[in-house]
């Protein structure tokens, strides 16, 4: 394994991009992590924790330690954004979101392309759908409470957002009503509120992770696809309209801007992290041979 700092120091780097995603409307932490090279590496790390502990865990501390910065990071920001140029922040996060579409469709197609894994992107735009129209007909479409309820349930769609590539799940808190709310909460460091919402998204991750890990390995492309249609029905959910004179070339431009750099972004290199993983999980299967 390398024992140089530059594999940790790339994982922070990606780590904290992540973070960075999880938080923003239109971005997925996920997506991002399989852009980058780190969504598989990490799955195997998690899952393979009770197995080999320490270097899955140190393959996943700087990504941890990124990662919080990230949200930490993000999360101030985002407030004064939101408060400040709503329409705009929208236009330009559903631009950040849509630039990163063609790189999800490639990874879905990395194993090749068939038409019926289009049904999961139907089955993927249904789940959103119907989480709508419940919140709509039962909730009567006003914004839920925040409380330590809707505080577990905003952790738990981060981290489902995090283990399940091309959901953005800062689109549904909005649609619910419960980020900004949850931003003030994450900015303040109101307590209760924050350890309300990581046992929801801790509860979340440990729930799901061996389960998507499966459905990834076993229905590749159906996954991916169905990521595709939470992706596009949770845009669809906070589409902001359109304005008029400049106000409508400002959000155009936004929206321009950020899916070029998301597409470019989302087309780099992964560099030298595969070399990494690699060498990490080739001392994971070592350390199991020799418990056998």
């Amino acid at each position: 394994m390398q024992k140089n700092g530059g594999g940790f120091l790339t994982r922070i780097i990606k780590g904290l991009a992540i973070g960075v995603a999880a938080m923003l409307p239109g971005a997925s932490g996920g997506v991002l992590a399989v852009a980058m090279g780190v969504y598989r590496p990490a799955l195997d790390a998690v899952t393979g924790l009770f197995k080999s502990f320490m270097p899955c865990f140190m393959y996943l501390l700087p990504l941890g330690i990124g990662g919080v910065v990230g949200l930490i990071g993000t999360g101030r920001v985002m407030e004064s954004i939101l408060a400040a140029y709503r329409v705009s922040a929208m236009w330009a996060l559903i631009g950040m979101v849509l630039g990163g579409i063609p790189s999800l469709i490639g990874e879905a197609n990395r194993r090749g392309f068939k038409p019926r894994y289009l049904l999961g992107t139907l089955a993927g735009a249904a789940i959103i759908g119907g989480t709508a129209f419940l919140q709509h007909h039962l909730g009567g479409g006003e914004a839920l409470p925040f409380n330590g309820w809707t505080a577990a349930l905003g952790g738990a769609l981060i981290g489902l957002g995090t283990v399940i590539p091309g959901i953005s799940t800062s689109f549904l808190m909005i649609y619910l009503g419960i980020y900004e709310p949850f931003l003030a909460a994450f900015n303040s460091f109101n307590i209760p509120m924050l350890l309300c919402a990581g046992l929801g998204a801790l509860a979340v991750v440990a729930a799901l992770i061996a389960a998507v890990k499966r459905l990834f390995d076993k229905h590749y492309g159906y996954a991916y696809y169905g990521a595709l249609g939470l992706l596009l029905t949770s845009v669809a959910l906070i589409y902001p309209g359109i304005r008029s004179g400049w106000a409508l070339a400002i959000d155009a431009a936004l929206f321009a801007a950020c899916f070029i750099i998301t597409y470019f972004l989302c087309k780099l290199p992964t560099g030298g992290e595969s070399t990494d993983a690699a060498d990490i999980f080739a001392e994971i299967k070592s350390a199991n041979r020799q418990k056998e």
